[in-house]
C-alpha cells in the first residue's frame, strides 16, 4: 500500500514540475527576455537628472544629430542601437586573431593606404581584443534576462508521532520575479554593449590613424631619400669640377678637400634617409601584424595634402563623430537604466511553494500551498538608489570635461598643422624654386670660374638644407591632418 501511494506521488510531482518548466519557458523567458531583440528593450531614463549643458550644440542644422560612430568601410552595416548612437553591426564570432605573416597579410610590391588600412584592420589584435569584449558581454546579457531555477525536493512531517511514519512527500516551488527587473537587468548591459562597441569604434579610428600616419612616414620617408641621392649626385658633380679646376690649375687643391667633405656629408646624410625608411616600414608593419613589411615602397604623392576645415567646424564635426563622446554618452544611459534598474529593486519578488504528501495514518495523500513575499519597510533599496543618482551626475561631468579636452588636444594639433602647412605652401612657392634656381646658376658659375667653391659650398648647403626642412614640415603637416581627421585618436596598441 506504502509504495502505491509513493508511485503517486512521484507521478504527480513530476507532473506538475513538467507543467511549471512550460509555464516558465513560455511565460518568463518569452515576456522579460528578449534576447533576439536586445534593442527593443523600453527607454529608461530618469527624470530628475539635468541635460548636459557644457557641450556646446552643432552648428547647422545637417549636424544636429546623435553622436555616431565613424564609418570605416563602405559596406559596414549600421544599427541604431537603444540609445540612440549609430554602432557597426560587428559579425558574432569574428574577434579570434588572424595573424598570418605567409599568406594574410601579404601585400604587393606597391602598396596603397586602402589596402594597408583593409589589412591593419583583418589582422591587428586590437580590433580582436575589442570584439572578443562584446561578444562577452552579449554573454553577460543573456544571462541578466535567466529567471531563478524552480526548486523541488522531498519533504517529511509528524515522523514518529503516536508511533507512526508520519507525512511524507514531495514539493515543488519556485520565486517569481516582479517589476521586469529581468529586462531592466538586460537593459542596463544593453547600455554597456553600446559603450563597448562604441569603443570598438574608437579602436577602429585609432589603428587606422596609426596606419595613414605610418603611411605618410614611409611616404615622407621615400621622399628623402630620392633626395639625398640627388643632394649626393651634386655633391659628387662638385667633386668632379673641382677636380677638373685643379688640373687645369684655375682652382685651389682646398676646393677637392671641401667638396669631397660635403660629399661625405651628403653621403651620411643618405644613409640617415635610408635608416628612417627602413624604420618606418617597420613601424607600419608592426600594425599589419608583421615582423618585416613585404613591400618595396608605397604610392602616393605626400606634397597632396587633404585640406581641413576652419577650426569651429573641425570642432563641430569633432563633437558628432567622436566615439570617445560617443562612449560616454552610452556610459550616461547605462548609468540612467542603472538607477531605474534599483528603483524597482524594492518590489518584492514572490515565492510559492505546492506539496504532494502521504499521511501514513489516514492512508490518504495530503495536499499544501504556501506563498510568500518580503515586507520592504526597513530596506527600501534607498542608498543603491541614492548612490546611482549621483553616478548619472559623475557620467555626465565625464562627458563634459572629454568636450573640453578634445577642445584643447584640437587647438594643438590645428596650431602645428597650420604652422607646418604655411612653411610647406611657402616652400613650394618661392623658397625651394629660388633655391634651386640660385643653385644652377652658382654650379653654372663655378665651372665657368667666374664664382668661388665658396659661393657654391654655402648654395649647396642652403639648398640640402631647404629641402630637408620641407620634407620635415611635409611629414609633420600630413601627421595632424590625419590627426584631426581621426578624431584625435591614435596609438591603438597603448594600454
Amino acid at each position: 500500500m506504502h509504495s502505491k501511494w509513493l508511485n503517486l506521488v512521484l507521478l504527480a510531482a513530476i507532473a506538475v514540475c513538467g507543467g511549471c518548466r512550460s509555464a516558465s519557458q513560455s511565460g518568463s523567458l518569452g515576456a522579460s527576455n528578449p534576447i533576439a531583440s536586445r534593442f527593443e528593450a523600453e527607454d529608461l531614463r530618469s527624470s530628475d537628472i539635468g541635460l548636459i549643458k557644457a557641450i556646446p550644440e552643432p552648428k547647422s542644422k545637417a549636424q544636429q544629430t546623435s553622436f555616431r560612430q565613424v564609418a570605416f568601410q563602405e559596406d559596414d552595416s549600421t544599427v541604431k542601437n537603444t540609445s540612440g548612437l549609430i554602432i557597426a553591426q560587428e559579425p558574432a564570432n569574428d574577434y579570434a586573431p588572424q595573424i598570418d605573416n605567409s599568406v594574410a597579410t601579404q601585400v604587393s610590391s606597391s602598396t596603397t593606404l586602402m589596402q594597408l588600412e583593409q589589412t591593419a584592420l583583418t589582422t591587428n589584435p586590437a580590433v580582436a581584443e575589442i570584439r572578443a569584449e562584446i561578444e562577452s558581454l552579449r554573454g553577460k546579457l543573456m544571462q541578466a534576462g535567466l529567471p531563478p531555477n524552480p526548486r523541488v525536493g522531498v519533504n517529511a512531517e509528524d515522523i514518529f508521532e503516536d508511533g507512526s511514519a508520519g507525512r511524507y512527500g514531495v514539493f515543488f516551488g519556485r520565486e517569481v520575479v516582479r517589476g521586469n527587473k529581468l529586462g531592466r537587468s538586460q537593459s542596463v548591459v544593453c547600455a554597456e554593449i553600446d559603450a563597448a562597441e562604441q569603443r570598438l569604434a574608437a579602436v577602429k579610428q585609432r589603428l587606422l590613424t596609426d596606419v595613414r600616419q605610418r603611411y605618410y612616414e614611409l611616404l615622407v620617408a621615400q621622399e628623402t631619400v630620392a633626395m639625398a641621392e640627388t643632394l649626393v649626385e651634386i655633391s659628387q658633380n662638385a667633386v668632379d669640377v673641382s677636380t677638373k679646376l685643379v688640373e687645369a690649375k684655375e682652382a685651389a687643391k682646398t676646393s677637392v678637400l671641401q667638396s669631397e667633405v660635403e660629399l661625405q656629408n651628403a653621403i651620411v646624410v643618405q644613409r640617415q634617409a635610408e635608416n628612417r625608411r627602413v624604420a618606418a616600414r617597420r613601424k607600419l608593419a608592426g600594425l599589419l601584424g608583421e615582423a618585416e613589411l613585404s613591400l618595396d615602397r608605397v604610392d602616393g604623392d605626400p606634397r597632396e595634402i587633404l585640406s581641413t576645415d576652419d577650426f569651429e567646424q573641425s570642432y563641430d564635426e569633432l563633437l558628432n563623430s567622436s566615439p570617445e563622446i560617443a562612449a560616454l554618452f552610452a556610459e550616461v544611459e547605462q548609468k540612467r537604466r542603472q538607477l531605474d534598474r534599483a528603483i524597482v529593486e524594492p518590489i518584492p519578488n514572490v515565492t510559492w511553494q505546492t506539496t504532494i504528501q502521504y499521511d501514513t495514518v489516514s492512508d490518504n495523500v495530503v495536499g499544501g500551498f504556501q506563498v510568500g513575499m518580503p515586507i520592504p519597510t526597513l530596506n527600501r533599496n534607498q542608498g543603491a538608489i541614492h548612490q546611482a543618482r549621483h553616478r548619472i551626475i559623475a557620467a555626465e561631468r565625464r562627458a563634459e570635461k572629454k568636450a573640453l579636452d578634445l577642445r584643447q588636444r584640437l587647438a594643438s594639433a590645428y596650431e602645428s598643422y597650420l604652422d607646418a602647412k604655411l612653411q610647406v605652401d611657402a616652400y613650394d612657392a618661392e623658397i625651394i624654386p629660388k633655391a634651386k634656381q640660385t643653385l644652377d646658376l652658382v654650379t653654372k658659375g663655378y665651372q665657368e670660374g667666374e664664382v668661388d667653391f665658396l659661393q657654391l659650398l654655402t648654395a649647396q648647403r642652403t639648398y640640402s638644407q631647404i629641402n630637408l626642412t620641407y620634407l620635415q614640415q611635409l611629414q609633420q603637416a600630413w601627421r595632424q591632418t590625419v590627426a584631426i581627421k581621426g578624431m584625435l585618436l591614435s596609438d591603438s596598441l597603448s594600454e
